[in-house]
């Protein structure tokens, strides 16, 4: 019987087109994702990683080159250097502005003016706003707050005041802790910007004690440095966005969430108890006489 003679198996050259293919659909994909991600609300993020800031007190995007371990330079992620490139509010650049002009500069020479990223801090040494271990203001110390106050009074910003201290520690009746001293400072100064006019709704308070240092505490003008009162400005959120956002997640949650309508009940007659006869209506039997 004669054997079946086999065909060479065709060979296809066109087999890169498979794996051509696969890999411009995933470079589709991945460039389809990568412009959906840019496309973000600025203000919405804007809005959320300030508060987010203002409610931890540490900053969620620190300025290049420093690092966010123990082995940076400066080994705090509270304290940003100051931020040339974000661009301020007006409202701060006119603050700004008006604490530089030669007319009052004389007066807030223990005052440094710095930005970070889109808020001014006004920096006090406690050198002159404390004496040592205690949370009363110095008199220089209330004519310098009274000046800021009246800067502040008129402009509708938001005002936290952050204390902070060196590493020696202290342990007296009053202040357990750098913690205590920290906050009772801050506390003091929110308290005269209040006595001064400023509405309270827009004031805020934190101790860092000494967690948050500017320079090493391993020389006296590092633990200098690190004793200070930062008054950081903000511009407040709009109340309104704030509102349309609320609502719309309000509307979004109760859409969601409305209950479908029970179903209808079928219309049962009532079922009405058999009434037992009575017995004085009910005829007897009587027996049958028998002759």
């Amino acid at each position: 019987m004669a054997r079946k003679k086999k065909h060479p198996e065709h060979v296809n050259h066109e087999r890169w087109l498979v794996s051509y293919a696969d890999f411009i659909t995933l470079l589709f994909a991945f460039f389809v994702v990568m412009f959906a991600v840019s496309q973000v609300d600025s203000k919405k993020v804007g809005r959320f990683t300030e508060s987010f800031s203002k409610a931890v007190g540490i900053d969620m995007f620190p300025q290049a080159g420093r690092g966010l371990l123990s082995g940076s330079s400066q080994g705090s992620l509270g304290e940003p250097e100051p931020s040339m490139g974000s661009p301020l509010p007006e409202e701060l650049v006119n603050l700004r502005a008006a604490l530089s002009s030669p007319e009052v500069k004389e007066d807030f020479d223990d005052v440094q003016v710095l930005a970070r990223r889109n808020e001014l801090v006004l920096r006090l040494s406690d050198g002159f706003l404390f004496e040592s271990g205690t949370d009363a203001l110095e008199a220089h110390a209330l004519r310098v707050v009274s000046r800021l106050a009246a800067e502040l009074r008129h402009r509708s910003l938001y005002v936290r005041v952050e204390g902070h201290t060196d590493d020696r520690p202290i342990r007296t009746a009053r202040f357990r802790s750098n913690w205590d001293l920290s906050t009772a400072r801050a506390t003091a100064v929110v308290a005269r910007l209040a006595a001064e006019g400023i509405s309270p709704e827009r004031l805020s308070a934190a101790g860092y004690g000494e967690f948050h240092p500017l320079a090493s505490n391993a020389t006296d003008e590092g633990r200098k440095q690190n004793r200070r009162v930062d008054l950081v400005v903000s511009m407040p959120v709009l109340a309104e966005e704030t509102a349309d956002e609320s609502a719309t997640t309000t509307h979004a949650d109760a859409g969601a969430s409305a209950p479908s309508p029970p179903p209808p009940h079928a219309a049962t007659p009532p079922a009405h108890a058999a009434t037992p006869p009575d017995a004085s209506s009910t005829p007897q039997a009587h027996p049958k006489a028998h002759p």
